[in-house]
């Protein structure tokens, strides 16, 4: 069932890359990966169920992307702090990137309570305490500043861009706009 469920996701992933995820519909789904609805009801419950789902694999795996970033630095605060950012870079500098949970989750209901927005400002919150943890294990002068900057950074850099080249603009200055955010509050 994991497999299945890891596949319908994904398959959720490329069908609705190009719209709001507010736009999903079980019908299109089930027909893309060739399922019954009944099937995708099984598995997931109803829309607002999957919709949580699949709200909740996005953020896993932008979780696990902050977690290899860390285990490549080591213990290496700056390092982890940059490579977390570079690790943006290369997805914007792709091709045909699809969009990330920040992009898929900012969904333009004003009900704060709203499955989609608590998963975003969720993993938004947490990567923040990441940052903050990350910017007080390198001594920086104001961790809470260094950790406000980089979130919004991030934020910016990925919510979204126009065009493709937009996208590679920023991701070949993204590396050593960070560093140079960095230095500005970590010593030596």
């Amino acid at each position: 069932m994991g497999d299945l469920r890891k596949s319908i996701l994904e398959a959720a992933e490329v069908l609705f890359s190009r719209e709001p995820i507010e736009s999903m519909n079980l019908e299109r789904l089930a027909n893309r990966t060739g399922l019954g609805k009944r099937t995708l009801y099984r598995i997931f419950g109803p829309r607002k169920a999957f919709l949580q789902a699949y709200a909740e694999w996005l953020c896993d795996r932008e979780r696990a992307r902050w977690h290899e970033a860390a285990q490549r630095c080591g213990e290496e605060p700056v390092e982890t702090m940059i490579e977390l950012f570079i690790d943006i870079a290369v997805v914007l500098a792709s091709d045909d990137h699809p969009p990330g949970p920040i992009q898929v989750l900012a969904i333009p209901s004003t009900d704060e309570k709203h499955a989609l927005r608590l998963s975003r400002n969720n993993l938004v919150r947490e990567f923040r305490a990441l940052l903050l943890r990350l910017a007080v294990a390198a001594n920086a002068t104001d961790a809470e500043a260094l950790a406000e900057s980089l979130t919004t950074l991030w934020l910016g850099a990925t919510s979204g861009f126009q065009s493709g080249g937009d996208s590679i603009r920023v991701a070949q200055h993204l590396p050593s706009l960070v560093d140079h955010i960095i230095k500005s509050y970590v010593p030596g």
